[in-house]
């Protein structure tokens, strides 16, 4: 009686979980589109502050935590929030608290909240600016026109795609059909006809074929070290973007060449790295001069003398924004994690993780949950795949926990 009791008391905290998630990311994903113009600020400014208010709500009342995991847990909130105090980052307070309350919740019912979440917002936001109802930020470039489809700039409507289509084939993975592929194929396309970015572009290619040999492991035998040691990819990016900013100079042809070739992000790190160092605990708020948005049509038509300045990786803004201990608790702690899911044989989230390792190397949204839900694994409910592979072939692929099925 007493343990059916305690199963409906964690079904209904779940449920109350994914009801606080869906409203906190459905007000954070309208303020990546251009209908934030017709939302006052202090409505999201409530929402975050009622978000970790219900959260801790439930981790305090509902939560049966041992001594350990109770100590872990203060000691990353008392971190996070000298960070937030210092940096002004105010996301991450519930960002962290979304990770630690998601707890025994299903990482499959996450990604879908996620997917019809953001989706629908970003369908909704694609028809409002075809309309004429909100922006639709279009400007030209040398590569063609470039268009957000009703979000506040190219390269975030970019990265929703991409992360939309991680989330959808992470749920694909039990019962895969190459057909399933068209929809991932379709947001590959819109991203590089109509936003022309080359990093989502690059990551959801990887992303596909990594799937692939995750899909169709026991077939493809050659390719199984690609996804068996996919879990160091998160070190080996991100110490390879801050290794190549930090030495970056002018005087060696080969790293200006690869400069070039990456939009002179090389540059802008070193110029970061040399302007505002590293710190252990993060550093206020850095001034930033991007041409996205609103601002494109100021320097497009000539008028706006800003110098440009950046930080467009994740990695490199998470060192130098939210300092040193922070970023190598995330990034260890995420790798240690992937490695203990490839220590149960289960391959998914390792490989997932090399294509967000690789955008992530470029572009600033690792630790928003309206693009990275997957951050959200650390404490959930993660499942058992059976992996059904297509028709041509006809060895299907079953992980269970502690299996031994390489």
């Amino acid at each position: 009686m007493m343990r059916r009791r305690g199963s409906s008391i964690q079904q209904h905290r779940n449920v109350l979980y994914l009801i606080i998630f869906g409203i906190y990311l459905a007000s954070v994903t309208l303020q990546t589109t251009t209908f934030n113009e017709m939302i006052p600020h202090r409505v999201g400014v409530l929402i975050e502050l009622a978000t970790l208010a219900a959260l801790l709500g439930l981790v305090v009342c509902l939560d049966t935590l041992t001594p350990g995991q109770i100590i872990g847990e203060v000691s990353l909130l008392v971190l996070v929030t000298v960070v937030t105090l210092t940096s002004g980052a105010h996301y991450l307070m519930p960002t962290i608290m979304l990770v630690i309350a998601a707890r025994e919740v299903s990482f499959r019912q996450i990604i879908q909240v996620y997917l019809g979440v953001v989706g629908a917002i970003l369908l909704l936001a694609l028809v409002a600016a075809e309309v004429g109802l909100i922006k639709n930020i279009t400007f030209a470039t040398a590569d063609g026109l470039r268009q957000s489809f009703g979000v506040v700039y190219t390269t975030d409507f970019a990265a929703h795609i991409f992360y939309l289509c991680a989330a959808y084939l992470y749920l694909l993975a039990r019962r895969f059909r190459l057909v399933a592929l068209l929809p991932v194929l379709f947001g590959l396309a819109m991203i590089y006809q109509f936003t022309k970015t080359m990093t989502d572009v690059i990551a959801l290619l990887v992303l596909i074929s990594l799937y692939l040999v995750y899909i169709y492991r026991r077939q493809l035998r050659w390719l199984r070290p690609m996804i068996r040691y996919s879990f160091l990819m998160l070190p080996l990016a991100s110490g390879l973007i801050i290794g190549l900013s930090n030495i970056f100079n002018y005087q060696d042809r080969l790293l200006v060449a690869l400069n070039n070739t990456l939009s002179t992000r090389l540059a802008l790190g070193n110029n970061a790295l040399l302007a505002y160092g590293v710190k252990l605990f993060g550093q206020a708020s850095i001034p930033i001069n991007g041409w996205g948005g609103d601002r494109v049509e100021t320097f497009t038509n000539g008028v706006g003398d800003a110098t440009y300045f950046f930080i467009d990786s994740s990695f490199l803004n998470m060192l130098i924004s939210y300092g040193l201990l922070l970023t190598l608790i995330i990034i260890i702690g995420m790798t240690w994690f992937l490695y203990q899911r490839t220590r149960q044989y289960d391959y998914l989230l390792p490989v997932i993780f090399v294509a967000i390792a690789i955008s992530s190397m470029f572009d600033q949204h690792f630790l928003e949950v309206t693009y990275n839900v997957f951050i959200l694994m650390l404490f959930a409910d993660l499942p058992n795949y059976q992996t059904a592979v297509g028709p041509a072939f006809d060895q299907p692929v079953v992980i269970r926990r502690g299996a031994s099925c390489r």
